[in-house]
């Protein structure tokens, strides 16, 4: 498995721009996107950034090099 980040722009209701980043451990980087958008819909997660709106389009993943 590899390490992966994810990261979804977010907007809060004022239209204050910000980010929400996970980090995954996943076989590729769909199973990683996959994982970050399921854990960005937990109430924690919508708590955590203040209910701001994701931006999926935009989302970006990232592998994570261990070397």
């Amino acid at each position: 498995m590899s390490y992966w980040s994810v990261t979804i722009p977010t907007k809060t209701q004022h239209g204050s721009p910000g980010v929400h980043v996970f980090i995954v451990d996943a076989d590729h980087s769909d199973a990683a996107r996959r994982h970050a958008l399921t854990q960005a819909e937990l109430p924690q997660s919508r708590q955590h950034r203040r209910n701001a709106d994701l931006d999926v389009p935009a989302l970006t993943v990232a592998e994570i090099s261990t070397n």
